[in-house]
């Protein structure tokens, strides 16, 4: 780097470097062995976690190929446990841990780890880990449905010192077990976490020693320098702009009128990057509301997303963005809104509203729309074949937006979720249903010279008395835009079916139903939006 004194990066750019790689590779390696060490499949199998270190200072160095909501909220989480417990409080073995969406969390269901490594009694970094708990009370398995308040939604966990000298409070640990249907599970993924930060813990102090405190402390500051000259370089290299857009999403699951908009104004001026969502509709009463961490995180996966691939994302680009959200609004919540679908609905929606802002003046480097969703599930009740309570919870992959040089991906997980398919053998292995479809809709992506990802079908029958289902989507009313002269994708769509009954349609956010054995749960999510007019020298319908 320029300036008074070069930085690491210009005295000695091997070993910035090669520290540098080291601590994205122990985030991978954090991840690694909460999946392995983990009781949900959630995590074991479709890695619905993501991992981060920070400097000394609590400023995000390295990340996780992981999940862009958990990340882009790390710090929202680190500014809240230190103003809870200011860095000089730390000692080595202390672990704090939050979910509280209005304290520093994204949703109740995502638990945040953060501990401190020392390296000979100097404080040298964090590990935090953010892992979604398949369960965490609620009025519904899964912790994942339709509310009107989020006391109603789970357990709220404000910044809490969980871990002294490395243990688990035992007390504390109690309250927190006692509000989940599955303990000794729910006990066992915190067991990883704490195992992932042991290992995040053993490789920095292993980098300190090699190259020096001083020197890890170097490259931890030049990284983030590093990355933020990259965006605003790349930035400043493009036409300045100043556009807009606005879309309503589909309803709230409580309010029947419900059809709340958010809006978005983007001016990119030289390096600076100004988001603003006035005009936004204010709190709605069902859980699509979105704290403002959730909105923060996508407008930074939206902004890196935009500059191109290649910057090593870290604290460094994260002040870039400048963002105005009304306080009190669907794009920043206020207590008690609930919020359990802004991490995996209402963040995805708001990436496609601001991707499609940019389009009217960067058509050739933004896709058309995606499914807009993640198109949660849960499902909860008693097995009788293992005598035991069970709780499941997965997201179903839809069609992903064509690009100018591509079709859209079909059955993907899209934007702001990152999380791995999950077997359905896997599944009937472990709780009561029997699959009946689960297919990609060929040719269902939205028709354009590069065609949109095709949506997915999958439909399971449950094979338990009383098991409760809830269901959070998004696009059954709006389909995904298409960019360029492409056409939109089409439409989402979730089918109870019953013996004796016609199919029932269920709203995108739906739920807790409860199912007689038998019953069977269809779900048709969205397809992507095409890019450029069919024909065109491209792909045709």
């Amino acid at each position: 780097m320029t300036g008074a004194s070069p930085g690491i990066i210009d005295r000695d750019p091997v070993v910035f470097e090669v520290v540098r790689s080291a601590l994205y590779a122990i985030c991978a390696e954090m991840k690694s062995v909460i999946m392995r060490a983990s009781f949900s499949p959630l995590l074991s199998l479709s890695a619905d976690l993501s991992c981060a270190l920070l400097d000394a200072r609590g400023h995000v160095v390295a990340q996780g190929n992981d999940i862009p909501v958990h990340l882009g909220a790390v710090p929202f989480t680190v500014r809240a446990a230190l103003d809870a417990f200011p860095l000089q409080s730390w000692v080595a073995g202390d672990g704090v841990l939050l979910n509280d969406p209005y304290a520093g969390g994204t949703h109740l269901p995502d638990m945040s780890l953060m501990m401190p490594v020392f390296q000979k009694g100097r404080l040298i970094g964090f590990s935090l880990s953010r892992v979604h708990w398949p369960d965490v009370g609620g009025i519904a398995a899964g912790s994942s449905s339709v509310s009107d308040e989020i006391l109603k939604e789970g357990l709220r966990i404000p910044p809490v010192k969980i871990l002294a000298d490395g243990r688990p409070q035992p007390d504390l640990l109690k309250v927190i077990l006692a509000n989940v249907r599955v303990p000794r599970d729910r006990e066992g993924d915190f067991n990883a976490q704490i195992a992932g930060a042991a290992r995040a813990d053993k490789r920095l102090v292993e980098l300190a020693d090699r190259y020096g405190a001083d020197a890890l402390a170097e490259v931890m500051a030049d990284a983030q320098e590093y990355s933020r000259r990259l965006v605003e370089g790349r930035l400043a290299a493009l036409p300045d702009a100043d556009v807009g857009h606005a879309e309503t999403l589909d309803g709230d699951g409580v309010d029947p009128e419900a059809a709340p908009i958010v809006r978005v104004r983007i001016r990119k001026s030289g390096g600076r990057f100004i988001v603003d969502f006035s005009g936004s509709a204010p709190c709605v009463r069902g859980p699509i509301n979105a704290p403002m961490a959730v909105t923060a995180s996508a407008v930074y996966y939206t902004l890196l997303s935009f500059v191109g691939g290649g910057i090593p994302p870290n604290g460094g680009i994260y002040d870039i963005a400048e963002i105005e959200a009304p306080v009190g609004s669907v794009v920043n919540a206020t207590f008690p809104a609930p919020v359990v679908a802004a991490n995996t609905e209402t963040s995805n929606r708001i990436v496609d509203i601001l991707l499609a802002a940019l389009a009217k003046a960067y058509p050739e480097r933004v896709p058309a729309g995606s499914y807009g969703s993640a198109c949660v599930y849960t499902l909860g009740g008693f097995d009788l074949r293992r005598n035991r309570p069970f709780v499941h919870y997965e997201t179903v992959g839809g069609g992903m937006g064509a690009n100018p040089q591509h079709d859209g991906v079909g059955g993907i997980r899209v934007h702001m979720g990152n999380t791995m398919n999950l077997p359905i053998e896997a599944i009937e292995a472990a709780i009561p249903v029997r699959f009946h479809a689960y297919q990609l809709r060929r040719g269902s992506g939205g028709v354009g010279r590069r065609r949109g990802g095709d949506s997915v079908r999958k439909s399971f029958e449950v094979l338990a008395e009383g098991v409760e289902a809830s269901i959070l989507g998004e696009r059954t009313q709006s389909p995904a835009h298409g960019v360029a002269g492409g056409e939109p994708g089409e439409r989402a769509q979730f089918i109870r079916h019953r013996a004796g009954e016609p199919p029932a349609m269920l709203g995108a956010k739906s739920g807790p139903h409860r199912l007689a054995k038998g019953d069977r749960i269809e779900m048709v999510t969205a397809s992507g939006g095409g890019w450029g007019p069919a024909g065109d020298g491209g792909d045709a319908a």
